[in-house]
C-alpha cells in the first residue's frame, strides 16, 4: 500500500540557478573518495553527497544492481528468473520467490549497494530512515535550470547548507520518463510486505513523496556516509532500565507497519510455521535440539535466553541492539501509558513512557502452518525468554483492545512479531 508520507510543499519557481550560490556551496563542501558531500547537521551526522551516483555516464540503476543497462525490464532484472515474482534475492515473502524462494533480507548488502560498488570508502545508499530524516530537517523549492530542468532544493533548517535534486527523470525499459520535470531515487530498504517493490522518494514540481517502486525500474541513487544510523529507529521512552524501544518492527518501515514474522530463535521469515520446519527440533516439539531444560522435550541444555546468534534483532540490526527479555516487557507494560488506538487502518497501542515520548504496537496477528491468525485484532511480541511452563513455548507480549499483558505458552514454532531493543 502506498503511503504518501509527505505533504504538497509550497513550490517557488526560478527560472535560472545563481552561479555565485552554486560557487559557495561548492566551497563549503568535502571529499571522501574522491566525491563531494555536504554536511547539513543532520541529527544522526549522515552527510550526503551533492551529486548522484554515476556509472558509464548513466544515474539510473535497477534496485540491488551496481551498472546501468540498456533496458530495465522484468527479463533483464538480475535477481529475477525472467519473470514477475520470481525472486532469486531479496525476498520476504514466497509468493514472490523463484519456487518458493525466500532469504528474509530486507536491506541491500554492501556488495548489492550500487553507491559503495562504485564508489568504495563508506559510501552507502541511503535506507528510507535517513530519506525521512533529509526531508523532515530541511525546507524545500524548485528552481529551474538553464537547460530548462527542474531543481529540487533542500535547505537544512539546522545550518543553512542546501542540497540538489536535478529532475532527470526514470527509466522504464528503455523510455526515459518524466525527463527534466521530476526524479525517482532508490533507498536501500525493501518494502517487506511486497517484496517486488523498494522505498524510494519521488521529486516532482508539485509534491515530495514517498514512492514504492518495482525493482528493476531505472530510478537514481544519491549516496550518503551514514552517521549513527541506530538513531533513527530509536525511542527513550524514559524507563528506569534507560533501554531505548525501536520506533517499529522488524521489517516495518513505519509504526503501523506490522513487518515480518519469525518464529522464536529463527532469523528469517517463511511462508509455514510449526514444528516440522522448526530450526530447533527434529519435527516435533519432544524432540528439541537447544533451548530446553528438561529431557522430556528433548535434549536437555538448561538455556533459557536466546543467544545472540538466535536474536534476529541482533543478527539483522546489528551491535547493541537484542530482543526483549520479559523484564523489559513487563516494565514497558508497567511503566507506561497505554491507549488503543487505529492509525491509517492498523489497530494497536500508542504506548507513553514517563518522559513523555511513545511508540506504537500494531495488532499484527500470528501465523501458524499456512494460516494467519488475528491479524488487526491482536498482537504477539516474542521476547528472547523461554517459558518456564514447558520448553516448546517462549514468552512474549500480548495485546489485544482491551490492555497488554504478558503471553505465557507462545508455541516456539510459530511466526510471530519482533519489536527490538537498544541497550
Amino acid at each position: 500500500m502506498k503511503k504518501i508520507l509527505f505533504l504538497l510543499l509550497s513550490i517557488n519557481i526560478f527560472l535560472s540557478c545563481k552561479d555565485d550560490n552554486i560557487d559557495k556551496s561548492v566551497e563549503e563542501n568535502h571529499i571522501h573518495e574522491g566525491h563531494e558531500y555536504v554536511d547539513l547537521g543532520l541529527p544522526s551526522g549522515a552527510l550526503w553527497a551533492t551529486l548522484d551516483v554515476t556509472v558509464n555516464n548513466s544515474v539510473f540503476f535497477s534496485w540491488g544492481e551496481t551498472d546501468p543497462k540498456q533496458s530495465y525490464m522484468l527479463t533483464t532484472y538480475q535477481y529475477l528468473a525472467g519473470a514477475d515474482s520470481t525472486l532469486t534475492k531479496y525476498c520476504t515473502d514466497a509468493s514472490c520467490g523463484d519456487d518458493g524462494f525466500i532469504d528474509g533480507k530486507f536491506e541491500l548488502q554492501p556488495a548489492d549497494d550500487v553507491a559503495h560498488a562504485n564508489w568504495g570508502g563508506n559510501w552507502l545508499t541511503p535506507t528510507w530512515n535517513e530519506w525521512e530524516e533529509l526531508y523532515s530537517n530541511c525546507t524545500w523549492k524548485t528552481e529551474t535550470d538553464e537547460e530548462g530542468v527542474c531543481v529540487f532544493v533542500g535547505t537544512s533548517k539546522i545550518n543553512g547548507k542546501q542540497i540538489r535534486f536535478k529532475g532527470v527523470g526514470a527509466m522504464q525499459g528503455s523510455n526515459l520518463l518524466y525527463a527534466k520535470k521530476g526524479a525517482y531515487y532508490w533507498s536501500s530498504t525493501l518494502i517487506s510486505d511486497n517484496c517486488m517493490y523498494a522505498n524510494g522518494i519521488s521529486f516532482s514540481p508539485s509534491s515530495i513523496v514517498h514512492k514504492e517502486g518495482k525493482r528493476p525500474m531505472g530510478h537514481c541513487v544519491r549516496a550518503i556516509i551514514p552517521g549513527d544510523r541506530s538513531s533513527l529507529n530509536l525511542v527513550d521512552l524514559g524507563l528506569p532500565s534507560k533501554i531505548k524501544w525501536a520506533r517499529t518492527n522488524i521489517g516495518a518501515v513505519s509504526p503501523e507497519d506490522t513487518g515480518l514474522l519469525y518464529a522464536w530463535g529463527e532469523c528469517a521469515p517463511k511462508p509455514y510455521y510449526d514444528f516440522t520446519n522448526y530450526k530447533f527440533c527434529n519435527g516435533t516439539p519432544q524432540s528439541l535440539t537447544k533451548y530446553c531444560t528438561d529431557n522430556e522435550y528433548g535434549t536437555a541444555d538448561g538455556i533459557r535466553l536466546l543467544d545472540s546468534v538466535d536474536d534476529v534483532a541482533s543478527q539483522l540490526l546489528g551491535e547493541g541492539w537484542r530482543m526483549p527479555t520479559v523484564d523489559d516487557l513487563n516494565e514497558l507494560i508497567k511503566e507506561c501509558t497505554w491507549t488503543f488506538e487505529t492509525i491509517n487502518d492498523q489497530k494497536g497501542f500508542t504506548v507513553v513512557g514517563p518522559n513523555g515520548n511513545s511508540i506504537f504496537l500494531p495488532f499484527a496477528g500470528t501465523m501458524w502452518q499456512a494460516e494467519m491468525e488475528y491479524k488487526n485484532i491482536r498482537g504477539f511480541y516474542w521476547s528472547s525468554t523461554l517459558d518456564d511452563e514447558g520448553d516448546m513455548w517462549a514468552e512474549g507480549l500480548f495485546v489485544n483492545q482491551v490492555s497488554p499483558s504478558l503471553g505465557k505458552e507462545f508455541t516456539r514454532a510459530s511466526g510471530r512479531t519482533v519489536r527490538p531493543v537498544h541497550d
